[in-house]
């Protein structure tokens, strides 16, 4: 298993620099790199070599339906769904995804790809997943996301959940463009939704599996609605 994380814009000019390890390696970037060829190598190999691969991201994979577009929140709106998407996926981060996914969507067509931890360990062979910053903490760095993915995966899979980092819904789930709320209407101090809620389905925009559609990669329906599997990045 192949652990990639992005630190997006940690490189003059907006460049992302990426670095990755496997569970055995001793170096936290014993895999690393800052140009687009060098991760779709470094991923591809590891496919091609019969290897799972999660890739992890320091921005936000998952947008807020806005209002009046609920109606696009069924699986059978998949297309509808990649449509809301597009306006962020020239975004830092995004951009790079799209870039790898459209690359491996030339390359190796058959590769399936998920954004849900349990369907991942089942049968898919990229996991995209959302590496959030430890609270009062600015940043993420490659090293201590792909720990604390490791840290957390036995226990997570011996659950059959998703990691509990990902169930804080204000986590990685951004607000759909003019549809923040009106001021006055933020939640009390302690009203905020206890941990372990998560949006709804089909409140959300899942933006990374919308990547992976338009990159013609296969990837359930279903996720297009649901939140990304986000994972809380602790130690250095």
């Amino acid at each position: 298993m192949l652990v990639i994380t992005m630190e997006t814009g940690s490189l003059p000019g907006g460049r992302t620099r990426w670095a990755g390890r496997r569970h055995d390696d001793d170096r936290p970037d014993a895999s690393s790199g800052t140009s687009s060829a060098e991760l779709f190598d470094a991923v591809f190999h590891a496919l091609h070599d019969g290897e799972q691969v999660a890739l992890g991201f320091d921005c936000a994979l998952t947008m807020a339906v806005p209002p009046d577009s609920g109606r696009a929140s069924a699986p059978a709106d998949a297309d509808a769904l990649v449509m809301l998407a597009e306006p962020a996926a020239s975004r830092p981060g995004l951009a790079e995804l799209g870039h790898l996914l459209g690359e491996l969507g030339a390359w190796r067509p058959w590769t399936t790809v998920s954004t849900s931890l349990a369907r991942w360990k089942a049968n898919t062979s990229i996991l995209v997943w959302q590496a959030v910053p430890a609270p009062g903490a600015d940043a993420v760095t490659a090293g201590a996301a792909a720990d604390s993915f490791f840290r957390q995966l036995p226990a997570a899979s011996a659950r059959g959940t998703e990691p509990a980092a990902g169930t804080e819904p204000a986590v990685g789930t951004e607000p759909a463009a003019g549809t923040e709320p009106a001021a006055g209407t933020e939640p009390a101090a302690g009203t905020e939704p206890a941990v372990g809620t998560e949006p709804a389905a089909g409140t959300v925009v899942n933006l990374a599996a919308a990547a992976a559609r338009r990159a013609g990669l296969f990837v359930d329906p279903a996720e297009l609605a649901q939140p990304t599997v986000s994972i809380r990045v602790t130690g250095r």
